[in-house]
């Protein structure tokens, strides 16, 4: 199992990664849409991106331990070779049931290992056996329904923000200090800038509370809640069982979190009320 992992006074707080992915379709179901897809390629997109991550799915039941990093492997230091092998996986899966979808999961992951800057021949040739998957695929919808302009590429963001904020949420103590939070999300989500409704800003989160996390500029069509599954397993635990069983005997919690419109920007918007309001008494 690769989990996504947060230490917290002695405990292991632990997500599986397809309960990380249904959650990122979740955001993707309620995100502003800013531009209509092809006819019935939405279902496709929402689909892909809640099972993106469904070739872990059988991992997910028990976690690996890396003992050089004294935590459960996670999808950042999971061997390279079976982490291809799983990433494989999951693309066919999804291309069996929608081949827009696996496209679109098929650049998601190019652009992880980019960033990853690992290498080495098995990347080599995992990578070029996706881009021959990708030009078969991109050849088959120019057949029966074709692109639009910069719809793989809006979509890939949309992945690309959703996936980034379920990571948030799953690496994240909820209420947690502006100082605390994760490194990867300090100046904001990478990418989200270029939805045309952020004015080239990136969209920032920001505990309210325990319960409540905010979003600005906020990126849904309405205020959300959400809840996703994850086990805490005390590191006493797991030197007195291992890591397998003390995971196994760990109970599964529901984590809820509101999502709602940050302050800045629920200001500008009555601002903007107001003055309407003021012209139109005029």
């Amino acid at each position: 199992m690769t989990v996504i992992c947060r230490e917290q006074d002695g405990v292991l707080v632990m997500t599986k990664q397809h309960e990380h992915g249904l959650l990122a379709g979740e955001f993707a179901k309620w995100f502003k849409e800013e531009h209509t897809p092809a006819e019935g390629r939405r279902a496709e997109v929402l689909w892909a991106v809640s099972n993106h991550d469904r070739g872990w799915i059988d991992l997910d039941e028990t976690p690996f331990w890396n003992d050089a990093e004294g935590l459960p492997y996670s999808f950042l230091d999971f061997p390279v070779v079976p982490k291809l092998t799983f990433y494989r996986r999951g693309i066919d899966e999804i291309e069996a049931q929608t081949p827009y979808g696996a496209l679109l999961c098929s650049s998601h992951f190019e652009r992880l290992i980019e960033v990853s800057g690992e290498e080495c021949p098995e990347l080599t040739r995992y990578l070029q056996g996706e881009a021959d998957r990708r030009a078969r695929i991109h050849r088959g919808l120019e057949q029966s329904k074709p692109l639009e302009e910069g719809e793989l590429y809006y979509d890939a963001r949309l992945l690309q923000f959703c996936d980034d904020l379920s990571l948030f949420l799953a690496l994240s103590k909820p209420g947690s200090a502006e100082s605390e939070k994760h490194p990867w999300f300090v100046d904001g989500f990478s990418g989200s800038e270029e939805f045309s409704f952020t004015s080239g800003r990136a969209i920032e989160a920001e505990w309210q509370d325990s319960t409540t996390l905010t979003l600005t500029p906020f990126p849904f069509m309405k205020e959300i809640e959400v809840s996703f599954k994850q086990r805490r397993v005390s590191r006493a635990d797991i030197e007195e069982k291992g890591i397998a069983r003390a995971y196994r005997e760990a109970p599964e919690e529901e984590c809820r979190i509101t999502v709602i419109s940050g302050a800045e920007e629920d200001s500008q918007v009555k601002t903007g009320a107001s003055q309407q309001s003021e012209r139109q008494q005029r």
